[in-house]
């Protein structure tokens, strides 16, 4: 399954394997929207280390969720973006968007 999510302390992760796109975001977005209803979690950590690639629906995605998040007083961080990632972030101008972290087990530290 290319995206599972795991709680920690009141914070969703979603991690990503392969391509944050089609299904895979539609797939986040459903994780974190349920994560948001059922559980009332309102801080994500999106886990890329196996994510290689990430297109305009997958963007779409990451940006649906962080506006839900500040709606709720809550926050998103990205978690091991590699290269390719980082340089759709920057072309896009979406990288001063997002905070990131080297590790999921970082940005837990650094949620409040």
């Amino acid at each position: 399954m290319p995206v599972k999510s795991e709680d920690y302390n009141g914070v969703c992760v979603i991690a990503v394997t392969g391509e944050l796109a089609g299904d895979s975001a539609v797939a986040a977005k459903r994780t974190a929207e349920t994560s948001m209803r059922q559980r009332q979690i309102v801080d994500f950590i999106i886990d890329l280390e196996k994510a290689v690639f990430i297109d305009s629906q997958g963007l779409e995605t990451l940006l649906w969720i962080k506006r839900r998040c500040e709606e709720m007083f809550g926050q998103i961080k990205l978690a091991a973006v590699d290269e390719t990632i980082r340089k759709i972030l920057a072309m896009t101008r979406l990288d001063h968007q997002f905070q990131s972290a080297v590790d999921v087990p970082t940005a837990l530290k650094t949620m409040r």
